[in-house]
């Protein structure tokens, strides 16, 4: 897991240091991103790089739509969203046509739970960040879905090719891949920080975020 110290993350973000405090006081930033470790200045506070800083650029680009406490849940691992009937998945932009047509075809006129959505979103994404073409799309959604069988929103969808296959692997947050020299292109997706997304750009679509 990568690290960024406080103070890197401060002049990255643009964040003023009580803005930090009051996100964590809020509940916006969870309490055990902020780690502790010794320095060479005596004792240094570090944050999970790639878990923090899409959490910082959500909270900036939203503070101004909602309220601290409004971001506060529907950013909270406590809301229960619900699901989102079939009908509704065409109003969430963020899954690829092909993803959405290949994940209708395994699920037919079901309703999708915010964890399904959030694995599709992440097919999308790292299907464009790997450049997947648009007709591997269908399989890697169907190789997502098989790995991802009982997941949970805490897992992350790594997307790489062996050769000119495309895989899918479902993993914890925390756990380390190494891949061996043959694994040239890797593309990782959080799913708890794309939920996270899903549910701030389409709260309507979630009914116990509709009070928010």
């Amino acid at each position: 897991m990568g690290l960024i110290s406080k103070k890197e993350l401060l002049q990255r973000t643009g964040i003023s240091y009580g803005q930090l405090y009051r996100w964590k006081r809020e509940r916006l930033i969870p309490e055990e991103w902020f780690i502790k470790r010794s320095s060479f200045t005596g004792q240094e506070t570090f944050f999970p790089e790639e878990q923090i800083l899409p959490r910082i650029e959500s909270i900036l680009s939203n503070k101004d739509r909602y309220s601290l406490s409004e971001l506060s849940r529907m950013l909270s691992a406590d809301i229960a969203p619900g699901v989102v009937e079939g009908t509704a998945l065409g109003s969430v932009e963020e899954i690829a046509p092909e993803v959405m047509a290949a994940a209708r075809r395994e699920k037919p006129g079901e309703d999708w739970s915010l964890f399904e959505l959030a694995l599709l979103a992440a097919v999308t994404e790292a299907g464009t960040r790997l450049c997947v073409a648009p007709q591997d799309l269908p399989e890697l959604t169907e190789l997502a879905l098989s790995a991802a069988a009982g997941g949970a929103l805490d897992a992350v969808l790594t997307v790489f090719f062996v050769g000119t296959e495309v895989h899918a692997l479902m993993h914890g947050a925390n756990t380390p891949l190494t891949f061996d020299r043959e694994i040239q292109t890797a593309y990782s997706v959080s799913l708890r920080e794309t939920a996270e997304m899903l549910k701030m750009n389409h709260r309507a679509l979630f009914p116990a975020l509709k009070g928010v």
